[in-house]
């Protein structure tokens, strides 16, 4: 996956330097779950903030040629005013929903979001936790499509 930023293509990739870039720049203490979880929960919303976040991470291979964040910024912002935003989000989705590298923290989220129904204390609950469960995993089937 590729991003054109100041005329070049820039590589996205899913690694040891994303997540730590996730963790260091958007980590959120009051949160239970990872950045990256975070990311890939903030894609699935479409909220455009996402797709910098993860470009940010997903450059960070790229050392001391890494691009700003405001050149990251630039460049989505030409590319959502003139292509497909939707597309944006599906290729920054599956980049991390398919990366062998985060394949078991991945499955974890999932299976951990399959815990929720057992967990709720109520019928509410129980019900407030089958409609966000089923809206994730439309929302990931629309992602991957």
């Amino acid at each position: 996956m590729y991003l054109e930023i100041d005329g070049k293509q820039v590589e996205a990739k899913a690694s040891f330097k994303f997540e730590r870039t996730a963790e260091k720049k958007y980590r959120d203490d009051k949160q239970e779950y990872s950045a990256l979880e975070k990311i890939y929960q903030d894609l699935m919303a479409y909220k455009t903030g996402a797709l910098l976040k993860f470009w940010d991470c997903a450059t960070s291979h790229h050392g001391k040629n890494q691009p700003s964040v405001e050149k990251i910024e630039n460049a989505l912002e030409e590319q959502i005013e003139n292509g497909d935003v939707e597309q944006l989000f599906k290729d920054a989705f599956r980049t991390i929903d398919e990366s062998g590298f985060f394949r078991l923290q991945l499955r974890e989220f999932w299976n951990n979001l399959d815990l929720i129904d057992r967990l709720a204390k109520n019928e509410e609950e129980k019900e407030q936790a089958k409609v966000a469960k089923e809206m994730y995993q439309s929302k990931r089937e629309q992602l991957l499509a």
